[in-house]
């Protein structure tokens, strides 16, 4: 069974760590080889990960292209970037001189172009997926510091008044789970990742079924609202010694034991959907077309494993 996390393309240790005592390691796709956080290659050597990348071997143009959309975007900062937003598929990838060409575009006010090849999708996808993890790791660090200012401020104003208990119930413990932040460009996302998850399917899609996890709500009512959904189990605790549940996603016909109590303190909540009427292949075609997630496939395949979405929060 693969546990797929997704759209993001990086996962924090405490999430990786908890997924890992409950149902084992996670599968992270992401876009480039070259481009891996430090964090993310260590949670890969201890074996709380399993990384997968598509073969492809335009490692040096991606990365150039990055660096000369940081070197434009410095130079726009507080622009009006609706019209490049809005552009989306309509930007082309080009070979080595991509990144000059790709900023021009963007100065030039990104006319229109043709249907892009299939290539050229996939390069994009990669492309705008590299960019949101560094958007989202930027953002994830200034919600830490914000937190740590705060934190510091209600301790400091505790320890002047004196109240030891109203410091700790102040406090608290620090969550090992983070719910993610309000996901920019969802949909583009979501897409983008659906293009690299076909891309890399010989990876991933041999050993069924596969459990879509996210830790974004946003990303399950998207996909929920897309898709046929039928809604398994709300918030529902697991922990290590949730063997009934953990065997049924292993062979998920029929219902999951929603009456199941973890002997141990539950080291999750999961949330989970079924989406019915198509085969993941097939809807992850429907989701990576900018559609509604259903969409037959090009010999009409429909893959065996169920469509499982799991929403994971704090336990």
């Amino acid at each position: 069974m693969k546990r797929l996390f997704f759209p993001h393309t990086a996962i924090t240790p405490a999430l990786a760590a908890a997924l890992h005592a409950v149902l084992g390691p996670t599968t992270l796709l992401h876009p480039l080889r070259e481009a891996v956080s430090g964090r993310t290659a260590e949670l890969a050597e201890d074996r709380q990960i399993e990384l997968i990348f598509p073969a492809r071997g335009d490692g040096e143009d991606l990365m150039t292209a990055m660096a000369s959309f940081r070197h434009w975007a410095a130079g726009h900062a507080g622009s009006d970037l609706s019209g490049l937003v809005g552009r989306g598929e309509a930007v082309p990838f080009f070979g080595a001189d991509a990144p000059s060409k790709i900023v021009a575009e963007i100065k030039g006010g990104l006319e229109p172009r043709g249907e892009a090849a299939s290539g050229e999708r996939l390069q994009r996808a990669r492309l705008l997926l590299l960019l949101a993890e560094e958007f989202d790791a930027r953002q994830s660090e200034l919600a830490s510091d914000l937190m740590a200012c705060a934190d510091e401020e209600r301790r400091i104003l505790e320890e002047l008044k004196g109240d030891d208990d109203a410091l700790a119930e102040t406090v608290g413990p620090p969550a090992t789970i983070a719910a993610a932040p309000v996901m920019h460009m969802l949909a583009p996302r979501v897409a983008a990742w659906a293009q690299l998850a076909l891309a890399t399917a010989d990876a991933w899609a041999a050993d069924p079924p596969v459990l879509l996890l996210t830790v974004c709500r946003e990303v399950l009512d998207h996909i929920s609202d897309s898709s046929a959904a039928e809604f398994l189990l709300e918030r529902h605790p697991v922990s290590p010694t949730s063997e009934g549940l953990r065997a049924w996603l292993a062979d998920p016909r029929g219902l999951p034991p929603a009456d199941e109590t973890p002997v141990s303190a539950p080291s999750i909540r999961l949330t989970l959907v079924r989406l019915n009427g198509q085969g993941l292949l097939d809807w992850l075609r429907g989701m990576a077309g900018g559609g509604s997630g259903i969409a037959p496939g090009p010999n009409g395949d429909h893959t065996a494993h169920a469509v499982l979405v799991g929403l994971v929060e704090q336990g």
